[in-house]
């Protein structure tokens, strides 16, 4: 029997709770709905990032059952305005996933690696509805600047044109500033890039690399002791920490990151979500 944790909502009910939960002014809502699948709320605006929110991978390739139940299926999902794609790895580029938003929320506008453009053209999603992100190149869209950021998957992945396969999303929101990190290592350019856009809130990846899922052909993360060390370098106000959670064979105990955390940063506010949990951030900067 599928269960969720005691006052989380699911399915259309949480759907109902995005749509009438009210944002203050110098406020965000965040909703984590598994591994590295977000839905932020502000200023009216409804952004989705990384939608795993299917089977498909066991569906189609076996052995990757999730842990967990989706807290909402594709096809109900009616209020986004944005979703954001951060690479093509179907847990980050669910077709499922994609093509029920789009049919649910036809308004709803997809950014996506300029590298992947044919893959969402295939899903049947318009080149009106698209936008194609570029590493280092700002998007201006209604009520927020995005700035794309070139992550590492253990490496950089570039296609002829040069343009990077795997991005991470800096979003200033009237002020407030998120940094969504996608799948990535922390190398010293990111840092070098991060620092200097005053980022507020990080949600960063902690199931690490190791040999095992090297040998497996498993392209890995930050460690959970990189993913703080990372929330320091940069100042960020609140970590929150993904990737951790939906594959048995690809995650990592939550707990030692937020035992790093209390020894080694003991200043450092961070939230671990359940799934489809909301929190409602309210900045200490605005």
């Amino acid at each position: 029997m599928s269960t969720f944790y005691k006052h989380v909502k699911t399915g259309t009910e949480l759907i109902d709770q995005i749509n009438r939960t009210e944002v203050p002014s110098d406020g965000m809502a965040m909703w984590h709905l598994g591994q590295e699948s977000m839905v932020f709320k502000r200023g009216g605006l409804i952004v989705y990032i990384d939608p795993y929110l299917s089977n498909s991978i066991d569906e189609m390739y076996g052995g990757a059952p999730r842990s967990f139940p989706t807290p909402v299926e594709p096809n109900q999902v009616t209020n986004a305005d944005y979703v954001f794609i951060t690479h093509e790895h179907a847990d980050h580029l669910d077709p499922v996933s994609i093509k029920g938003i789009a049919e649910g929320s036809p308004g709803a506008r997809f950014v996506v690696p300029a590298p992947f453009k044919q893959n969402l053209t295939d899903l049947g999603i318009s080149p009106e509805r698209m936008i194609l992100a570029y590493a280092a190149e700002p998007i201006k869209a209604e009520g927020l600047e995005v700035t794309p950021v070139a992550c590492m998957h253990e490496q950089f992945e570039q296609d002829e044109k040069g343009h990077h396969k795997f991005l991470g999303y800096v979003f200033d929101w009237d002020g407030l500033v998120l940094y969504h990190a996608g799948d990535t290592v922390i190398f010293p350019e990111l840092i070098e890039q991060l620092k200097p856009l005053r980022i507020e809130v990080a949600c960063l990846p902690i199931n690490g690399h190791d040999f095992r899922r090297n040998n497996q052909n498993l392209a890995g993360n930050m460690t959970f002791r990189e993913a703080a060390d990372l929330t320091e370098e940069i100042g960020a106000d609140l970590v929150v920490p993904m990737h951790y959670d939906l594959f048995a064979f690809n995650t990592d105990n939550p707990a030692y990151f937020v035992d790093y955390l209390h020894r080694a940063y003991p200043d450092q506010p961070f939230k671990m979500f359940v799934p489809g949990e909301r929190m409602l951030h309210l900045s200490s900067r605005l």
